[in-house]
C-alpha cells in the first residue's frame, strides 16, 4: 500500500482510511461499466463520506474536504492496483476510469496532482479565500476544455443570479455561492448551469473592479 506523502496527520485515523479505500475500490470494481469513465459525483454518493469535525466550516469547504479525501483514496488505490497488476486506474478531472494493465500510462503522468492529494498539508492549509480561487480555476479549466463560453450581457447575468439592478458586492457573492452550491455537479447539478453561473458572476464582478 502506498504511504501518504506527508508529515501532517490525516483527518481520519489510518484504519478508517483503509476501510474507506477498500469500500471505494469495491465500488469502482462493481460498477457495471467500470471500464468507462465514472463520475466523481457517483463515487462520492456511493461512498457516503461524512467528515465530522469540531470546527464549523462552510458548505463549500466541507465539499472540498470530502473531495480531497476521495481523491487521496483514489491515488492510494491507483498505486495498489499498479503494484499488484490489477489494472490501471486513470484519474482525471471529476472522473476516473479503470483500464487494463496493458493500457497503463506511466504513473508520473500526473505527478503534481498525485502529490497534492497525498499530502494532507493541502487539506489543512485550504482557506475560504483560497477555495474561491481554487474553484474558479477549476471551472475555468472545465469551461475552456469542454464547453463553449456563453456571451452573457448584464441583463442576462442579473437574471441568472437572480439579482436586482442595484445589487451590492455582498449580495453578488452571497447569490453566487448559494446558487453555485445548489448547481454543483458533485450534488447532482448541471455542469452547464454551473458554468453559466460562474460566467454571470465574473461578468457582474467587473462592476466592482
Amino acid at each position: 500500500m502506498v504511504e501518504p506523502m506527508t508529515t501532517y496527520p490525516p483527518p481520519l485515523h489510518e484504519p478508517i482510511l483503509r476501510l474507506l479505500q477498500h469500500q471505494l475500490a469495491s465500488i469502482i470494481q462493481s460498477c457495471p461499466h467500470a471500464d468507462q469513465a465514472i463520475e466523481e459525483a457517483y463515487l462520492s454518493q456511493r461512498l457516503g463520506l461524512k467528515l465530522q469535525t469540531d470546527i464549523s466550516v462552510s458548505a463549500d469547504m466541507a465539499l472540498f474536504q470530502q473531495h480531497f479525501i476521495l481523491y487521496h483514496l483514489l491515488y492510494r488505490i491507483q498505486q495498489d492496483w499498479h503494484d499488484t497488476g490489477a489494472g490501471y486506474l486513470h484519474i482525471a478531472l471529476a472522473k476516473v476510469q479503470l483500464l487494463p494493465q496493458a493500457a497503463m500510462l506511466e504513473l508520473n503522468e500526473d505527478n503534481e496532482r498525485r502529490a497534492y492529494y497525498l499530502n494532507w498539508q493541502h487539506f489543512y492549509s485550504m482557506t475560504e479565500q483560497m477555495l474561491d480561487q481554487h474553484l474558479a480555476a477549476f471551472w475555468r479549466y472545465i469551461r475552456d476544455g469542454a464547453v463553449t463560453p456563453t456571451e452573457l450581457d448584464m441583463v442576462e447575468a442579473l437574471s441568472v443570479l437572480q439579482l436586482p439592478d442595484n445589487f451590492s458586492l455582498l449580495q453578488l457573492k452571497k447569490a453566487y455561492r448559494s446558487l453555485a452550491l445548489q448547481q454543483h455537479p458533485d450534488r447532482g447539478g448541471s455542469e452547464q448551469q454551473f458554468i453559466l453561473l460562474t460566467e454571470a458572476y465574473q461578468l457582474l464582478l467587473r462592476r466592482f473592479s
